[in-house]
């Protein structure tokens, strides 16, 4: 039987950076993750390990999920780049 690894959190990088404005903007908005996976048509667990940032993600995953809750993309976008594991 086969070990299973375990998910690295990053420390750094876009993709983190990107999961936690997505996270921050999806919970002042009061929205549940399960929620975003039904209205962005992906699973509860992809839309977790996006915003932990273990995952880069296709655009149209990007954009589904931002429409999911509400906001363009150019939104989550812009904070991510105020984020501090934006390098």
């Amino acid at each position: 039987m086969l070990a299973r690894r375990k998910h690295v959190q990053p420390l750094l990088g876009p993709e983190k950076a990107f999961g936690e404005a997505f996270r921050a903007t999806r919970e002042e908005k009061g929205i549940s993750q399960e929620k975003v996976s039904q209205d962005a048509a992906c699973d509860r667990t992809t839309v977790s390990l996006i915003e932990r940032g273990l995952v880069s993600t296709k655009l149209e995953t990007i954009v589904k999920m931002c429409k999911a809750i509400g906001v363009p993309p150019s939104r989550v976008v812009r904070r991510m780049e105020g984020s501090r594991f934006y390098r």
